[in-house]
């Protein structure tokens, strides 16, 4: 009863348990809104190769590997004026894999049985579902064979993809390389001047 939780928290003992705010998500997504509206397929290609990414270095950290990859494109809902659109769609992995690649490739598979031309996107996002731990996953009767040697293979690039920018710096090593004035990135004119981070940006001093 609540009567009844409410006098033991007030003599100081807990009668609702926190949440344990490190056991590993169930589902990790990675999603931004475009710089600008675009219509172009290959910035939402790109966007989404990226998100891609993002979602495998997140599902390393946790030591997770998911079932299934969802992607999603949506137009911007406030723009009255124009034709609107959203949708998403789920694809199934051959087999549960925290290798970026394939966790990418099925998240084109998806972006291409969504797009629709004539629209202009706001925002487009990658979902890992279906998380389960890599030392605890089970196989399944229709599973992809995948040898021991290939696991590995792929373990350890990922890996030294993971370390090297982690050492170097965001992206030095990326699947792919984004265009110059993509749609897709941030615009970031009113961000302070990143002093402490960036050759480029630090103050410049004349006599």
């Amino acid at each position: 009863m609540v009567a009844e939780r409410i006098v033991w928290e007030l003599r100081g003992r807990p009668a609702i348990e926190l949440d344990d705010m490190t056991a590993p998500r169930k589902q990790i997504m990675v999603s931004r809104s475009f710089g600008r509206l675009t219509g172009d397929p290959a910035d939402l290609r790109e966007a989404t190769r990226q998100h891609a990414a993002r979602a495998g270095e997140k599902l390393r950290r946790q030591g997770s590997v998911p079932s299934a990859v969802m992607v999603f494109v949506r137009t911007n809902p406030f723009l009255t004026d124009a034709p609107q659109y959203r949708n998403s769609a789920v694809v199934p992995l051959p087999r549960p894999t925290d290798d970026s690649r394939a966790i990418l490739a099925a998240a084109q598979r998806g972006l291409a049985a969504i797009f629709r031309s004539g629209y202009r996107y706001q925002k487009c996002g990658v979902m890992l579902l279906d998380l389960t731990a890599d030392a605890c996953r089970q196989l399944s009767l229709d599973e992809t064979p995948q040898t021991e040697a290939e696991r590995q293979r792929s373990r350890r690039l990922m890996a030294t993809v993971d370390k090297l920018n982690r050492e170097l710096g965001r992206d030095t090593v990326r699947l792919g390389l984004p265009r110059q004035g993509n749609a897709w990135a941030l615009r970031c004119e009113s961000r302070t001047p990143r002093y402490t981070t960036r050759w480029e940006e630090l103050v410049r001093v004349s006599s």
